[in-house]
């Protein structure tokens, strides 16, 4: 009875952090949107206090403590507000550890290292957030910081995924079928990871607007580009390699390349789905194709109505949301195609 007791409290945690998780992914790009990453440009602290600044003496000596960059009351609301979501979920994710290794005798072996692996990539997550502040946002330690939370979500993910009793292994009378399916999947999933950290990198370095209509690009099909600027992976946001202002030609090679991955995310996992559904029309494999399918076409959707309507922030954030979605319906399909233990 203990042990039932313990598993599920494993399984509701792992649960309540996933979607704290995902959150959390969230509350990170609404920030990044409202450029509000560096609200408080200094660590632990904010402006050297404790918590946040927020009445209008404290706000006045924020501003004296850092005389370069004025405290501007929103934009540190958003970040600390990251903050402290950030450290809850670090105490959620210690707990799930301790939790997996005290059930280690009756659990899964992985249901023991994967937590220990989340644990272990939260306090790089925070390395990474601290490095972050102190190099005033570097485009890689952002991309890197934005990365590293899509793992944290989808590690926390398979975790509920192999503890919950609704999403089973399908059976099927064909057995070459779900082979031939399996490396397809990981592959679709592989490909919407690395869209996901492309748009993480034209989020960072502020170039969605670079082409401001669709579905060409300034006018053609295909614009100037300098992809070298584009993607010098060590300089500092808005600056290319040489230390000079990002021009609009590194930008829309930026862009252009999360466009180009968009059409490939596109085809093969709108073919993906689609064969998931013909093939699963005798199980319920079909509903997870279904599911796919129809987050690639919100998705795409989203992404197009953040060009022609100059990227609002409620779409934007949507289409992180969106994303982040996709991602974990994939992890899913994923789990569903794996081999009956």
């Amino acid at each position: 009875m203990v042990r039932t007791s313990k598993s599920q409290r494993f399984f509701r945690l792992a649960l309540f952090s996933a979607l704290f998780s995902l959150l959390l992914v969230l509350l990170a790009a609404w920030g990044r949107i409202n450029e509000a990453g560096l609200g408080c440009p200094d660590w632990p602290g904010c402006y050297g206090r404790l918590f946040a600044p927020l009445t209008a003496q404290e706000l006045s000596e924020a501003r004296a403590y850092f005389p370069r960059q004025p405290a501007e009351e929103e934009k540190l609301l958003k970040e600390t507000l990251h903050r402290y979501f950030s450290g809850a979920l670090g105490l959620f994710i210690i707990r799930l550890t301790v939790l997996g290794w005290q059930l280690k005798k009756h659990v899964r072996r992985q249901q023991v290292l994967i937590p220990a692996l989340v644990f272990v990539l939260v306090f790089a997550q925070v390395i990474l957030g601290i490095l972050t502040v102190k190099l005033q946002h570097k485009p890689l330690i952002s991309m890197l910081h934005l990365s590293t939370g899509l793992s944290i979500l989808g590690l926390l993910w398979w975790v509920v995924l192999r503890e919950q009793r609704f999403w089973r292994p399908v059976t099927m009378a064909s057995a070459a079928v779900l082979n031939r399916l399996r490396p397809r999947a990981l592959f679709g999933l592989l490909l919407v990871i690395g869209q996901i950290v492309l748009g993480g990198w034209m989020s960072v370095n502020y170039a969605a607007l670079a082409c401001p209509d669709f579905p060409v690009c300034q006018g053609t099909f295909w614009p100037p580009m300098n992809l070298l600027d584009g993607f010098a992976l060590w300089r500092d946001i808005g600056l290319d390699y040489e230390g000079v202002m990002l021009n609009l030609e590194a930008s829309t090679a930026i862009h252009m390349a999360h466009r180009v991955g968009a059409l490939v995310i596109l085809l093969y996992v709108g073919w993906l789905a689609l064969h998931t559904i013909r093939i699963g029309s005798s199980s319920h494999l079909c509903r997870y194709g279904m599911l796919v399918l129809a987050l690639l076409l919100a998705q795409i959707a989203l992404g197009i109505s953040n060009v022609l309507a100059h990227l609002p922030l409620v779409i934007a954030v949507a289409h992180h949301a969106v994303a982040a979605l996709l991602m974990l319906s994939l992890i899913t399909l994923n789990h569903v195609l794996r081999p009956r233990p």
